[in-house]
């Protein structure tokens, strides 16, 4: 007999599966809304996370977890201060020659092109300062060209809320340093028993090792990258090596499409630098092949196989991530996934969370999922 289309699925369910979706829906529109708050604190758990083993370290020699929060926090805004007013004016220099990179590009293209398309290049740029008279002549029409500084005025345009946003991260790194085990000694209060208390601390004191361990791991790579490329670039001649390495650093915190951004931004520099297109080449050249050891060799080593997350997690992560917040999300995309994932590991009840983003059969997952029962 033919069963009612509710009573066959269930109402119930479709009602979760509603909620779910609507909650789903609200949650990412209030992580647009709010990104102007949530980066800055997403920002500063990051880096508490990075730098909190350095804080317990200094308390096994009896120094204060404020102290050591206040000398890590103002020797990290010190060292990014330096980096910006060493490479501020390089920066702005290459902003503001990028139409006449293109420009050149466009050029190099059309020795490979033919008589032809010479020929429509040259009439193009003809048509661009000269216009047909009434009288069949051509007249010539005065082009003015606005140099703008371009760096320059998107920190203009941007000073508020950059100024809020590198104050809350600052202060926010700090009291997460400063404050130490706080958290984790007020989370064992949600525990209804002592066996269940020091199970909430088992797993919290593990996810705070994994987090922090697999951050500073992912941090020493891509510094190292990035002193490689700088490397490479001063060996092969281009200007500012410095600057590339750390561009080269932070574009290797969003896997794949900072990698094809930066291929990108190293092509254009080489043809920018050099005149002979092979010579130009080896710039993108020596960045791949660095950033392909990095990604297929180094960093499975180091980091494992239990904390690699799968290519297509990944991939929706930084996409997602940067739709959502911009730069900055696709950057700490990687990050926050992999947290998640640590996350899943040592919580049973989100263990197959963890094993749906594993890249591959991680077996110790399962085992910490019947320890934990």
């Amino acid at each position: 007999m033919f069963k009612p289309f509710s009573s066959q699925f269930g109402v119930q369910h479709f009602q979760l599966m509603a909620l779910v979706v609507l909650a789903g829906v609200a949650l990412v529109a209030a992580l647009y809304a709010a990104s102007a708050v949530l980066i800055p604190i997403t920002l500063a758990w990051l880096l508490s996370a990075l730098l909190s083993p350095l804080v317990r370290y200094g308390q096994r020699f009896h120094i204060p977890a404020s102290l050591s929060a206040l000398l890590l926090v103002a020797l990290l805004v010190s060292s990014i201060v330096s980096l910006f007013l060493l490479l501020v004016e390089p920066a702005q220099q290459w902003l503001q020659e990028i139409p006449e990179i293109l420009r050149d590009f466009r050029g190099r293209l059309t020795e490979f092109s033919g008589p032809l398309s010479n020929l429509q290049a040259v009439t193009e740029e003809v048509r661009q300062f000269y216009i047909m008279g009434d009288d069949d002549k051509m007249t010539p029409v005065e082009v003015k060209v606005e140099q703008q500084n371009t760096l320059g005025g998107f920190l203009l345009d941007n000073l508020p809320n950059l100024i809020a946003g590198l104050t809350i991260t600052v202060f926010l790194t700090y009291f997460f340093l400063a404050s130490g085990d706080l958290f984790l000694r007020k989370a064992t209060q949600l525990g209804a028993n002592l066996g269940s208390r020091r199970r909430i601390v088992r797993i919290a004191y593990r996810i705070r090792k994994d987090i922090s361990r697999y951050l500073a791991t992912i941090t020493v790579i891509n510094m190292s990258l990035g002193v490689c490329v700088a490397l490479a670039m001063k060996i092969l001649g281009v200007p500012n090596a410095i600057l590339w390495g750390l561009m080269a650093t932070c574009f290797n915190f969003a896997p794949y499409v900072g990698a094809a951004v930066m291929a990108g931004i190293m092509t254009l520099v080489g043809i920018a630098t050099f005149d002979s297109v092979p010579h130009a080449l080896l710039v993108p050249a020596a960045y791949i092949a660095l950033s392909v050891a990095e990604g297929h060799m180094i960093t499975p080593t180091v980091v494992g196989r239990r904390l690699a997350v799968t290519p297509t997690a990944v991939f929706v992560s930084v996409v997602a991530w940067g739709w959502l917040w911009g730069v900055l999300g696709a950057l700490m995309a990687v990050p926050l996934l992999a947290s998640f994932k640590i996350l899943c590991e040592n919580v049973p009840q989100l263990a197959p969370f963890s094993r749906l983003l594993d890249n591959g059969t991680s077996k110790r997952v399962q085992r910490r999922f019947l320890r934990a029962r």
